[in-house]
C-alpha cells in the first residue's frame, strides 16, 4: 500500500511541460477472421496481419474481390437483362401495324399472348434447369433461343403469320429464362446484403427497359416494324460472347445432388443420372396447366365470349390440370407420396415454399405489380393513339413519363434495402399504396382528358412498381436463402400472369364499354378513325374514352387487395452478415405491422421453418 501511494505521489509530482503519454486507442472489434480463429476456451484471438490504420488485409483483400465480382456481374450480365426486359413492352406501339403487314387484324392480340404463353410458363422450367445442369449453359442456352426467336420474327414473310408467331413463341421461352437466371446468379455467393447492392443496378436497368421499349418500339415502327425484333440479333449475339469469354468461370455450375452418387460416373453418366432428378411430372401438368389458362384468358373477350367452347374448354381443363400440378408438387414434399415414388427427382417448386404465408402474399403482390404495369404500358398508349391521334412513335413517347417514375421508386427501394431502415416490408407496403393510387386516379385522369394529371400518375404508378421490384425478390429469398431459383421463379410467373389476366380483364371491359366490337376495323386499324366524319368520329373517340377509363377502373380492386396482403406482410431486416449461419437477416413472420404494435412480436435471424 505505501509503495503504491509513493507511485501515485511521484506521478502526480511530474514536469507539467512533459507531455502526457498517449491513451491507448480504444481495440476495435475483430474483424471475421480474428472471430473464427478465436479459441473458445483461452478466447486467445489468432494475429492477422494489419495495415499502417490496424484493417485486417484479408478483409480488404476480400471485400475487393467481391467489388470486382459485382462489376463483372454487371457488365456481363446487363446486356442480355436488358434484352429481354426491353422485348416485353417495345411491341405495344407497333402491334397494329404489324397485324395489318401480315392481313391478321383479328389476330393481332396473338403477338402479345403467344409471347406471354411461353414465358410465363417456361420461368420454373429455367429454375430447375440452371440448378440442374448450371448457370451458364442454361443462360448460354436461352441467350441462342432468344437469338433465334428474334430471327425468325424479323424475316418472317407477309404470308407467315404462323411463322411470325412462332418465333415470337420462342422469345418468350428465351426471356422467361434469361430473366430468372440472371436474377438467380445475382444472388449467388453473396449474402442478402450484397444481393441488395447487385439487384439495384438490374432493377433500375428493367424498369427503363419497361418504359422506354414502346417508345424504341414507336420509333423503330415509323421505319419498320421489323426492326423492333432486329435489334435483339446483335445485343443478344454480344451478349453471348461476353458471357463465354469473361464470366463463365465466375458462374455456378450444377447444384450438388446429395442423393445421387457422382464421385465416380463419366461425363455421359452423370448427364443421365442428373436427368431423372427433373421434376418431369410437374414440369409438363404446370406448362399445359398454366399454358392453357393463359391462352383462355387470351382469348376471352378480345377473340371469343367467355361462353365460347373456344375459352370454357381450355380454361376448365388448365384448371384442372393447375390443381393437379399443386396436389403433385405437395406430393413430392418429404414423405409424400411421389417423393417415396421418385425419390431422386427434385420438385420444380418445393411444397414448403407454396405453403408459406409470406411467399403467398408475395405471390400476390406480384401479380398486382403486372397487372398495373401492363395496363399503363399497353391501355394509356392505346388513348393516345385513338383519343388522341397520335402516331406510334408520338404515342410512345407519351410513356416516357411511366420511366422516370420507375427510376424514382427503384432509387428509393434501394435507399429503404441497402441504408436506412434495411427491411422490405416498407418498399412492399408503399410501393402497394402508391401503386394503388396511381392505378384509381388514372381513370379520372382518362375521362377527363385531363393530360398533366395522366402524366402525373404514369409517374406515380411506375414509382409503386418501381418500389417493389428489388424488395420482391429480397424478401422472398430472405426466408428462403436455400431455393433462390425457385423463388424467383414463382414470383416471376405470378408478375407475367398478372400482366396476362390484366389485359384480358380490361380488353373484356373495353369491348364492352366502348361501343367497339371486336369486329370493327377501328379497334386496330388506328388510322381508319381519322377518315371518319366528324360526328362519326367524335362518337367513335368518346366511346373509347370511356371504354379505356372502365377498363382502369375495373383494376382498381385488384390494386385495394394488393395494399391490404402488403399490410399482411412479415419483415426481412437486412443486417451485416457475421457470418455464423444466421447473420445477415432478421425475419418476422407474422404481420409486421401488427408487430410494431405488440412489442413481444417474435422475431428471427435466419431460421425459417423447415430449414433449421
Amino acid at each position: 500500500m505505501l509503495i503504491t501511494l509513493l507511485m501515485r505521489t511521484f506521478r502526480s509530482s511530474k514536469d507539467p511541460n512533459q507531455k502526457e503519454p498517449e491513451k491507448p486507442k480504444k481495440a476495435e472489434s475483430p474483424c471475421q477472421h480474428q472471430r473464427d480463429s478465436t479459441n473458445k476456451e483461452s478466447s486467445i484471438v489468432v494475429a492477422y496481419e494489419t495495415d499502417k490504420k490496424g484493417k485486417c488485409l484479408q478483409c480488404k483483400a476480400e471485400s475487393r474481390k467481391a467489388s470486382i465480382y459485382r462489376w463483372k456481374l454487371t457488365t456481363c450480365l446487363i446486356l442480355p437483362y436488358a434484352l429481354q426486359a426491353l422485348d416485353v413492352t417495345i411491341v405495344a406501339s407497333a402491334l397494329p401495324w404489324i397485324a395489318a403487314d401480315f392481313g391478321e387484324i383479328a389476330q393481332l392480340n396473338w403477338i402479345i399472348s403467344a409471347f406471354n404463353l411461353t414465358s410465363a410458363a417456361f420461368i420454373p422450367f429455367w429454375g430447375q434447369m440452371s440448378d440442374i445442369f448450371g448457370r451458364h449453359w442454361a443462360l448460354q442456352i436461352c441467350s441462342c433461343i432468344m437469338l433465334v426467336g428474334s430471327a425468325i420474327c424479323t424475316g418472317a414473310p407477309t404470308n407467315a403469320f404462323g411463322a411470325f408467331i412462332f418465333g415470337r413463341a420462342l422469345q418468350g421461352v428465351g426471356c422467361a429464362g434469361l430473366n430468372n437466371i440472371i436474377r438467380t446468379i445475382l444472388a449467388d455467393k453473396v449474402t442478402l446484403q450484397e444481393n441488395a447492392k447487385n439487384w439495384t443496378t438490374f432493377a433500375l436497368t428493367g424498369g427503363l427497359c419497361y418504359g422506354i421499349g414502346p417508345v424504341i418500339g414507336g420509333y423503330l415502327t415509323a421505319a419498320n416494324w421489323r426492326w423492333c425484333f432486329g435489334i435483339n440479333l446483335p445485343i443478344a449475339f454480344v451478349g453471348i460472347l461476353i458471357v463465354f469469354f469473361f464470366l463463365r468461370d465466375d458462374l455456378l455450375g450444377p447444384q450438388p445432388i446429395p442423393e445421387l452418387d457422382e464421385c465416380e460416373a463419366g461425363r455421359r453418366e452423370r448427364f443421365a443420372k442428373r436427368m431423372t432428378t427433373i421434376d418431369i411430372g410437374g414440369q409438363l401438368l404446370f406448362l399445359f396447366g398454366f399454358g392453357l389458362l393463359i391462352l383462355a384468358f387470351t382469348w376471352a373477350g378480345a377473340t371469343y365470349d367467355w361462353n365460347n367452347p373456344a375459352v370454357l374448354v381450355p380454361l376448365v381443363i388448365g384448371t384442372l390440370l393447375a390443381c393437379a400440378w399443386l396436389y403433385y408438387e405437395y406430393s413430392m414434399a418429404p414423405g409424400g407420396i411421389m417423393a417415396q415414388k421418385l425419390p431422386f427427382q427434385r420438385p420444380m417448386v418445393p411444397w414448403k415454399l407454396m405453403k408459406n404465408r409470406n411467399i403467398s402474399l408475395l405471390c400476390y403482390i406480384n401479380f398486382a405489380t403486372g397487372m398495373a404495369m401492363y395496363s399503363v404500358l399497353y391501355f394509356v398508349d392505346i388513348y393516345f393513339t385513338i383519343v388522341k391521334g397520335f402516331t406510334s412513335d408520338q404515342a410512345g413517347v407519351q410513356l416516357l413519363y411511366y420511366t422516370p417514375g420507375l427510376g424514382a421508386g427503384v432509387y428509393i427501394s434501394m435507399i429503404l434495402c441497402n441504408v436506412w431502415p434495411r427491411q422490405t416490408f416498407f418498399p412492399l407496403f408503399l410501393g402497394s399504396v402508391i401503386e394503388a393510387v396511381g392505378i384509381g386516379m388514372m381513370a379520372w385522369a382518362l375521362y377527363f382528358e385531363h393530360t398533366p394529371t395522366i402524366y402525373g400518375m404514369m409517374a406515380l404508378t411506375g414509382a409503386g412498381t418501381g418500389l417493389r421490384f428489388m424488395p420482391g425478390s429480397l424478401h422472398g429469398i430472405g426466408f428462403f436463402p436455400k431455393h433462390i431459383s425457385s423463388v424467383v421463379s414463382i414470383t416471376g410467373v405470378c408478375t407475367t400472369f398478372g400482366g396476362t389476366i390484366a389485359l384480358t380483364i380490361m380488353s373484356t371491359v373495353f369491348n364492352n364499354t366502348s361501343g367497339i366490337s371486336r369486329s370493327s376495323p377501328f379497334q386496330n386499324d388506328y388510322n381508319a378513325i381519322q377518315n371518319l366524319s366528324d360526328e362519326i368520329k367524335y362518337q367513335v373517340v368518346n366511346g373509347a374514352k370511356n371504354g379505356i377509363t372502365w377498363a382502369f377502373v375495373a383494376l382498381t380492386p385488384f390494386m385495394v387487395m394488393c395494399v391490404i396482403a402488403a399490410a399482411c406482410l412479415g419483415n426481412v431486416t437486412i443486417t451485416k452478415d457475421s457470418g455464423d449461419g444466421t447473420s445477415g437477416r432478421r425475419l418476422t413472420h407474422g404481420s409486421y405491422l401488427l408487430s410494431l404494435i405488440n412489442k413481444n412480436q417474435k422475431h428471427e435471424d435466419g431460421i425459417v421453418e423447415g430449414e433449421v
